[in-house]
């Protein structure tokens, strides 16, 4: 059975023949339904292309590369190294590793400084993890030369795509730098009023540009990234709910416990008594054979 749309989901394929492993190899798929603030991290060796699709809007960040993704498009990172994938709306991403030399070889005319942008490539990449996620309920785990034949035929799906350059259109720099600002920030900003001045606009017009790109406000997605991170640090039985509410960015406990209900249904406490042990929002290292 492939995956329902609110069921996370990794596949790892077996390797294949040893004479296609230099050509082409999918060793990693992941199928991600996140909540707007949602944070996964990961890391991509040398030789590595991360693949990561969106239908739902999604920023993807490594060391010099941005791409804030609307619905239906997917981006490519060459040697990715550290990268974060955080949802701005609530929203299925995929997420694919990919190595060999097909890869730049297929995609030569579209990549640039390392990466590239497909414009209605998030379609292609999801029928390729649910065609493994088939495989793999079938077989056990997916075999490795059917999953390198899938990889081979999403490439060439997405070299027949028209080109698109990233982060296009009129309004997308302000939404990516106030994007940057909460993602890195969020503990300490004050509000869409700070963000705005910081951004040389006013709160109004951030609002209007930010909500048009992203189908969610400023105000909102703060509080979204506030709330995930709140989530993860109640996942440690000793904190206190004090110290949760100030590392997240809340003015007091009171009001934390207020917004977290709000936003969850439970309050602080409840969570805290029934989340699952270990962390979460990582993939494992990419490094695998």
């Amino acid at each position: 059975m492939p995956p329902r749309p609110h069921e996370k989901r990794d596949i790892r394929p077996a390797a294949p023949d040893k004479l296609v492993q230099g050509l082409l190899v999918l060793p990693f798929a992941r199928h991600l339904p996140l909540s707007a603030g949602d944070r996964i991290t990961g890391f991509g060796q040398t030789g590595d292309y991360i693949l990561a699709a969106a239908q739902g809007n999604l920023t993807v960040s490594a060391y010099g590369q941005y791409a804030l993704l609307e619905t239906g498009q997917a981006f490519l990172l060459e040697n990715p190294g550290d990268y974060t994938l955080q949802a701005v709306t609530d929203g299925l991403y995929l997420l694919l590793l990919l190595r060999g030399d097909l890869v730049p070889q297929l995609l030569a005319g579209s990549l640039a400084e390392g990466c590239a942008l497909f414009c209605g490539g998030a379609a292609a990449v999801r029928e390729t993890v649910l065609s493994l996620a088939v495989l793999e309920e079938e077989q056990g785990q997916a075999p490795g030369d059917a999953a390198s034949a899938l990889a081979y035929s999403l490439l060439l799906r997405l070299r027949a795509l028209p080109p698109a350059a990233p982060n296009t259109g009129e309004s997308t720099p302000l939404v990516e730098a106030a994007l940057s600002i909460i993602q890195e920030e969020f503990p300490f900003l004050e509000g869409v009023e700070e963000l705005a001045e910081r951004l040389e606009v006013s709160p109004a017009h951030l609002s209007r540009v930010f909500s048009r790109k992203t189908g969610i406000s400023p105000g909102k997605y703060i509080t979204r990234v506030r709330i995930e991170y709140a989530k993860l640090l109640l996942r440690d039985p000793d904190t206190t709910i004090t110290y949760v509410a100030e590392a997240s960015g809340f003015a007091n406990a009171n009001y934390f416990a207020k917004v977290f209900r709000r936003e969850t249904g439970l309050s602080p406490s409840e969570y805290l008594e029934g989340a699952p042990g270990g962390p979460v929002g990582k993939i494992p290292h990419f490094g695998i054979s």
